[in-house]
């Protein structure tokens, strides 16, 4: 597994990666993924297989202030459970720091116990219950991590 910048070229699959990795009113449009991946001060690091395709990826904001927001962390099935998202959250949180990040936050859906699982192995903890985050109605972990220089 080869871990890389975002190009401009992996657009339209990592739209296609995130549209299998969520349910459909969970998943971003196209054009919600656009602003994503071109806001200035994004963070989006892809995971590629050994065939150069691209089977996961995380997708940040540095928000200034010492502040950073992870907006997805999206891995095909057939590669989780082999260190690939935590991978891509160490390297993605590298960038952050280097960047000038001290704090990340993250949401989660409380019924995704296998990302609060990750996401907790990286020292990353709970902070508040946001009722009815996500468009299907469920509820969300908004979680957060200091960064500590490395």
């Amino acid at each position: 597994m080869t871990l890389r910048e975002y190009q401009r070229r992996d657009f339209r699959r990592l739209c296609e990666v995130d549209q299998r990795c969520f349910e459909p009113r969970v998943a971003y449009a196209a054009a919600e993924m656009r602003a994503i991946v071109g806001r200035p001060g994004a963070v989006t690091l892809v995971a590629e297989n050994s065939r150069g395709e691209v089977v996961a990826f995380v997708a940040a904001h540095r928000l200034g202030g010492g502040r950073a927001h992870v907006i997805t962390l999206d891995v095909m099935a057939r590669y989780r459970g082999r260190g690939v998202g935590k991978r891509l959250m160490l390297a993605c949180e590298d960038r952050l720091r280097a960047g000038g990040a001290r704090t990340v936050r993250l949401e989660t859906a409380v019924s995704n116990r296998a990302a609060q699982s990750l996401y907790g192995a990286l020292g990353y903890t709970c902070i508040k219950r946001l009722a009815r985050y996500y468009p299907d109605g469920q509820d969300g972990w908004l979680m957060e991590k200091k960064l500590v220089r490395a």
